[in-house]
Parts: structure tokens; sequence; C-alpha cells
């Protein structure tokens, strides 16, 4: 779940929404930046499915009785959330291996680099980040390709993730029209490492309450896209609990267009 809090409520965007968010950004990457051999179908998929593991935990939220807020991806306790990561990404495996793949790298790519986790600090991290890149290892000569090829593919192909997760996140992470400055993770700008990209950082910000820009613009048009999220009162969960507040709150829409800097 991505959770921000306001005065009365807590806004939740439930993580397999932001992904498929995620995923009608990378339908709009510039085809031409695309590295040779990519399989775009494959690429989408990947994007739109890499939170699957989460719909059965953001179905029911749960409330983080130390810090006074639903849990967020941010806390939310690891054991359980390694066994549904594994979940997801077997699901999507059985879609798509390749996009199965990029999942799985995904993920260890964000724990090991962006969430500055440190598995020398934690064993449930090591244990996850060892079983998964042996898996990877397997899952790649099962894809039987050539190795450096597929190597060079697999990484820019999970950079374009790593891009467009950062700014699906950056769409639910806060309210629309925050000063980036005022963001945790992306007060410099999205962190930025496919083939293209200019600079290690792209600055991103709010132009109103319904535009992004971008100050690099990989994409092959501006767009637009559909947030779906929930409002819940704290009242509300006062009265009826956290679950139960969440399903009696209703499904709300945001749109957002995504440009580039004039």
């Amino acid at each position: 779940m991505i959770v921000y809090e306001r005065e009365h409520d807590f806004v939740l965007t439930a993580q397999h929404e932001h992904g498929m968010v995620a995923g009608d950004m990378a339908a709009h990457w510039k085809r031409e930046w695309l590295p040779q051999g990519s399989h775009r179908d494959d690429l989408i998929l990947a994007a739109k499915e890499h939170d699957r593991g989460w719909i059965d935990l953001d179905a029911a939220p749960l409330w983080n009785d130390y810090s006074q807020i639903p849990y967020s991806f941010r806390d939310f306790p690891l054991r359980p959330r390694f066994v549904f990561y594994r979940k997801g990404i077997e699901e999507v495996r059985q879609q798509n291996p390749y996009a199965g793949l990029l999942c799985s790298l995904m993920y260890t790519e964000l724990f090991q680099k962006t969430l500055g986790a440190n598995p020398e600090d934690d064993d449930d991290i090591r244990q996850y980040l060892q079983e998964e890149q042996l898996q990877q290892e397997s899952w790649k000569k099962e894809l039987g390709v050539n190795a450096s090829e597929l190597e060079e593919r697999l990484k820019n192909d999970v950079e374009i993730m790593l891009f467009c997760d950062q700014l699906s996140l950056f769409l639910c992470m806060e309210e629309p029209g925050t000063p980036t400055a005022r963001y945790d993770f992306f007060s410099e700008g999205l962190g930025c490492g496919f083939d293209t990209c200019p600079s290690s950082n792209i600055q991103v910000e709010w132009v109103s309450g319904e535009k992004v820009a971008l100050s690099f613009f990989p994409f092959d048009e501006e767009f637009e896209v559909t947030m779906s999220y929930k409002v819940l009162p704290k009242a509300s969960i006062r009265k009826f609990g956290m679950l139960q507040a969440y399903r009696r709150a209703n499904w709300k829409k945001r749109r957002i267009w995504i440009t580039a800097v004039s």
C-alpha cells in the first residue's frame, strides 16, 4: 500500500493500481530507445504486473500501532512481504517467463540500491537476495538466448521499469502539487540508468494539481494516466477499525497529464 496523511484522513493507493500506471508509462516509451532485440510487450507486461504480489496484502490493509498510520510499502514487515513477492513473480512467470524474470530483477535491484537496504545487516534480506539471484540465473538459462545480449537487454529493461515505477510513485506518494523538495525519495529527482539517459537524475515537478513535467522526456508523446485510490477518514478508522473503514470507502480516480518541462 502507498499511504500519505492529511489532517483528517489518509489517502491509500494499492500497489497493483500504481503498477498498472507504471505499465501505461512503459507502453509510451520511445520505441527507438528500446535495446536491440527487446520484447516490448514483455516489458510492458512486467511493468504493469510487477506489484501483483501485493494484491492480497492490499485487499486487507493493516494498521501500524507503533506509527499510528496504515502500513505501507515503506514499513511493511519483510518476511510476509518476501513470500508475496515470490507469489507475484511466479504468477507473472506463468504468463511470460521473460516478464517474470524482469520483475524478480527489479525487486532485487530495489533492495540492493533504491531502498537502501543493507543485506549485511539483515538476515531476511540477505537470504531473499541469495535465493532470488539463484533463481534468476536458472531462469536466464531457460530462456535459451545469447547470454551477453540477454544481460544487456535485461539491464536496460529493468532500468526502464524502475524509472516508470518511480514516476508512478511520485504521482501517489504525496498530495498532487506537493513541491518535489518535500518528497522523501525524489527530492533530487528520479533515478535514471537506462541507456539514453543524459544524467543520473531527471527532474520532476508538479506543474499543477493535474500535470507533472519531466526535464528529460523518454516517452513518445505527452499522455494522461488514471490512478485509483481511496480516502479513509480518521473518524471512520476510529469507529469501524482499519479493515472495515477501507472496505466502506469508495474508489476515487485521479487523472494526471505527463509532459515535458516547457
